[in-house]
């Protein structure tokens, strides 16, 4: 594997786009090979990292040197300081309001060093197209554990144990509507991930399936493994382009290492994940309604019971979480609940 001196990690997700961090990047790839450089130093497109109001933002490792609001126009300074004179480029240093004072490194930031990461652990660290940079930070670890040491019994029991709720809003147990779910064994049986977030100006969904869309995909496949089922589906509204690109190629990748798919790491489990696209109606966010936009109908939602844990998308059981709850089922299961 080649060896870098530096990574230079600048924030790809929806936020930073909208303020040019694609001009940014081409402008950095460009300077990088002008000085020389392109050898030594990886540019890394990322996921948001969640200080969008000061976007663009880069971060240079292995110094965790942050870059604020960066313009082309200012990369070749950037480049010239940094990277050939070895000395961070001041002006474009994070700045505290209160005191004015100049924080160079991101895990000194307020806004970065009082957050614990659990939901977005890999934001802003990793490069969300490349599978094996998943893999490195722990990625399906959890998934293994689940396909190759536990029973489905075993997987529901870790999820009701840990506590968690659907993180949608309703918050209901998650272990519990698996529970219910898993209570018939021959049926055909359905995993969804509603990542439709209807919401105005609502973007935690979206940002994790920007920044670690395979977080969501190991979840599914617990999930599936718990209830079994066989056939999943993520329902991600049309306005969220990223997020469906890079969907795409996580679940492709997944199959090309043989983590979706027949016969799953060797168990003889089978799964198959398929993005539906939403047309942004607002009351497909609502489970039954995203389930009737599935099977081809007018999303409208179903009266209720029977619940979709008994009769869901075309009438057979059906287990749907939030974008949330899935990308924390992984930890939950490497980890174990406490």
């Amino acid at each position: 594997m080649k060896v870098f001196r530096s990574h230079i990690l600048i924030c790809g997700g929806t936020g930073c786009r909208a303020m040019g961090s694609l001009k940014v990047k081409q402008a950095l790839a460009a300077e990088l090979n002008k000085q020389g450089l392109a050898d030594e130093i990886r540019l890394v497109e990322t996921g948001c990292n969640g200080f969008c109001a000061m976007g663009p933002i880069m971060v240079v490792y292995p110094d965790g040197i942050i870059y604020m609001m960066v313009q082309p126009e200012d990369v070749p300074e950037l480049v010239e300081e940094h990277f050939l004179k070895g000395r961070p480029l001041e002006r474009l240093l994070y700045k505290e309001p209160s005191t004015e004072e100049t924080i160079p490194e991101m895990s000194e930031i307020p806004f970065f060093a009082h957050q614990e990461l659990r939901v977005l652990r890999n934001k802003g660290l990793i490069d969300p197209e490349i599978i094996d940079e998943y893999i490195a930070r722990d990625g399906y670890a959890g998934m293994a554990k689940a396909l190759t040491e536990m029973t489905s019994e075993e997987i529901i029991k870790e999820v009701l144990d840990s506590g968690i709720r659907g993180r949608g809003g309703a918050g209901f147990p998650t272990g519990l509507k698996w529970k219910f779910a898993a209570q018939s064994k021959n049926d055909v049986k359905y995993v969804l991930c509603n990542a439709d977030e209807g919401d105005p100006g609502a973007f935690m969904d979206r940002s994790v399936l920007e920044a670690d869309p395979h977080a969501v995909l190991e979840g599914m496949i617990i999930a599936a493994k718990a209830i079994g089922a066989h056939k999943g589906y993520i329902y991600c509204r049309a306005e969220y382009p990223l997020a469906l690109r890079r969907l795409d190629i996580a679940i492709k990748q997944a199959t090309e290492y043989g983590l979706l798919g027949e016969n799953i790491l060797d168990t003889g489990f089978d799964l198959d994940l398929e993005v539906y696209q939403g047309a942004g109606a607002f009351v497909c966010g609502e489970e039954t309604a995203l389930m009737t936009s599935i099977e081809g109908n007018r999303g409208m939602p179903r009266p209720r019971p029977p619940f979709p844990a008994v009769s869901g998308l075309w009438q057979k059981r059906s287990v749907l979480n939030n974008v949330e709850t899935l990308a924390s089922i992984g930890q939950i299961i490497a980890k174990g609940n406490e």
